[in-house]
């Protein structure tokens, strides 16, 4: 893929990394809301500041990537035989993992949270409120 037909590489730097109990893909739930997981998230220091007006007891986007992935993946079967874009499934060509979690604490760049599915040590991209009255769960 390249140029011609619409594609090009880009690339992102990581805000920070995910700190859960989960070491393993088999140690973590499907879904974050398949369990009340806690976990933190550890921003770099020079991103602290975004962090001004997200309290606890808000929901927080949580976008970040599953560098551990297969990108290889495009058919899954778990759940009947389907392409890779009509799954959650984290093996994708461009492994992008959304988890919504409810935040427990912010403290300077450490935002502690209920709902991680993420292995521990994931790299975290960004961090967004839900949309309003946008259905999701």
């Amino acid at each position: 893929m390249g140029e011609t037909d619409g594609t090009r590489d880009i690339s992102c730097s990581p805000i920070g990394m995910a700190r859960t109990p989960f070491e393993t893909r088999g140690d973590a739930p499907r879904q974050g809301v398949e369990a009340d997981a806690v976990g933190e998230l550890v921003l770099d220091d020079a991103y602290a500041v975004g962090l001004a007006g997200i309290e606890p007891g808000e929901e927080l986007l949580v976008v970040w990537y599953a560098d551990e992935a297969d990108r290889s993946v495009l058919e899954v079967e778990r759940g009947g035989h389907r392409g890779v874009f009509a799954s959650r499934s984290p093996d994708r060509p461009v492994p992008l993992g959304l988890t919504p979690c409810t935040v427990a604490e912010v403290d300077g760049a450490r935002v502690t949270v209920r709902g991680v599915d993420m292995l521990d040590g994931t790299p975290i991209l960004d961090l967004k409120p839900p949309l309003s009255g946008f259905p999701h769960g």
